[in-house]
């Protein structure tokens, strides 16, 4: 029996993707305040709604003024279901709340024959993780639903979590039959072109795959500036690469809880898009400040481009090639606002000895099967084959203007195939709770911060901790 467990434990975000914009022109009948509420403000709050909603008059007869109050309600309490409700903490609906949403819906259905209230309880069920029901609902429906995008999309998200590509590619061929289905929606052509890939194809279109055809040449290291050199100590090093403001907005923080918890056990190598004067004498300052870590830094030096985050997030996969060769020892790469808490020889003793480690969870899609959050090689051999090849895919991409998001984890996912079946066998894919944890426990080796940067709780107060602590008059 089909369980979609990989489906089921998928971080929320995805399931929110198709789900944000439901169409029901039914809600019309309703007065436009509250429509506007539960639809565009997704508001989640159905105890102050439901007496204004229960008490409108719709001129609709008793049916189907009962089904799309029904909707609307679903809806309501659907949207508690949200990423943004929880900043990223994935913090499922009750048992109790998704059971009452199900029985909304079909009893709305059963009142209405409406092909907008199909899609949507479509919609609500995915966003909810009712798979099942889901897929229930779309086979016993199929040519009704044939062309409507949202369901289609989210039938290829399910396909290709539970690695289906046959099924996947009739649904594959079914949208790009018809470029009004996918529209310029991004992350459909993710979904695609990733498809097409799996499928045995090079799709250069949105992003390019062939740079995973050949073998990947030797880098142009002009472009990276040593500002100050690493020492050459056998530690491990750990890489952090940003922009002045996250430098100063989480950077410095990501350095303070390295010396909270490694104290002069790991290098840090901090890799600074367009550094400055100001940032190299700040750097230098806390070098003196805390005595025993060893600082370097290089930078790289590029003009603002449209999609400059994708920039930011992907250039140092770009650089990790060209530091392999620089840097002796291994390097571990961390996202600029994570923060350690755990000494890294006590959690790498848990650990095979692998030549890269990367974190992994059954929820992830086939674009993320290896997170760009935390990477951490010895810098043989193999490491530098594979980094060759990622950084060239980036590289590619980046200079044929096609700077997508999840560029960067799109590359270290899929130039493992750079490597041989053997060669593979050398990455170590460990817990990603225990290396890099959104929900911030106790055993971690690090937190993260999701969709919400400042949120409230403990990695904010972990953080002003550190800060009180080694930087006072800051």
């Amino acid at each position: 029996m089909t369980t979609y467990a990989r489906t089921r434990a998928m971080h929320q975000y995805y399931r929110d993707v198709f789900t944000r914009e439901i169409y029901l022109p039914e809600a019309d009948a309703l007065p436009a305040h509250i429509v506007v509420e539960i639809l565009n403000y997704a508001n989640a709050d159905l105890r102050s709604l439901e007496g204004m909603l229960n008490a409108a008059e719709t001129e609709l007869d008793p049916d189907q003024d009962r089904a799309i109050k029904l909707m609307m309600s679903a809806v309501a309490l659907a949207n508690g279901a949200f990423d943004s409700r929880s900043d990223g903490q994935q913090v499922p609906l009750s048992a109790e709340t998704i059971a009452l949403i199900t029985s909304q819906v079909v009893e709305a259905m059963q009142l209405s024959n409406s092909v907008h209230f199909l899609v949507a309880s479509i919609q609500i069920l995915f966003r909810v993780n009712e798979i099942d029901s889901v897929l229930f609902l779309i086979t016993n429906n199929l040519s009704t639903l044939s062309e409507i995008p949202s369901v289609l999309k989210i039938l290829l998200l399910i396909c290709l979590m539970e690695e289906d590509y046959n099924q996947a590619l009739v649904i594959v061929q079914q949208l790009t039959a018809n470029a009004d289905l996918i529209g310029e929606d991004r992350m459909t052509l993710i979904m695609v072109v990733c498809s097409i890939y799996k499928l045995g194809g090079f799709p250069d279109s949105f992003i390019d795959f062939r740079p995973l055809s050949l073998p990947a040449p030797k880098l142009d290291a002009s472009r990276y500036e040593w500002l100050i050199a690493p020492e050459d100590n056998g530690k491990t090093t750990v890489m952090v690469a940003c922009d002045k403001g996250y430098y100063y907005q989480h950077a410095v923080a990501l350095l303070l809880s390295i010396y909270e918890t490694n104290g002069s056990d790991l290098n840090v190598h901090f890799h600074i898009y367009n550094c400055d004067a100001e940032m190299i004498s700040h750097l230098q300052g806390l070098g003196k400040a805390l005595p025993g870590l060893n600082l370097s830094l290089s930078s790289e030096y590029f003009a603002a481009v449209q999609a400059v985050n994708v920039h930011y997030a992907c250039r140092r996969f770009i650089f990790l090639s060209h530091a392999l060769e620089k840097i002796n020892g291994p390097i571990m790469v961390l996202d600029a606002d994570c923060l350690v808490r755990k000494s890294w020889a006590e959690v790498k003793a848990r650990y095979q000895d692998n030549e890269l480690i990367v974190s992994h969870h059954d929820g992830l899609p086939l674009w993320e099967q290896i997170p760009a959050g935390f990477v951490y090689t010895r810098g043989g051999a193999i490491s530098k084959k594979y980094f060759a090849a990622v950084g060239h895919f980036i590289d590619v991409n980046l200079a044929s203007e096609k700077a997508e998001w999840f560029l960067d984890q799109i590359a270290l996912s899929f130039s493992v195939d750079a490597l041989t079946p053997v060669e593979q066998m050398s990455i170590g894919r460990e817990p990603t709770a225990e290396l890099i944890d959104i929900k911030h426990s106790d055993n971690a080796f690090s937190w993260v911060v999701t969709t919400s940067k400042n949120a409230a709780g403990r990695y904010q107060d972990y953080k002003k901790q550190l800060c009180s602590k080694y930087l006072p008059d800051a």
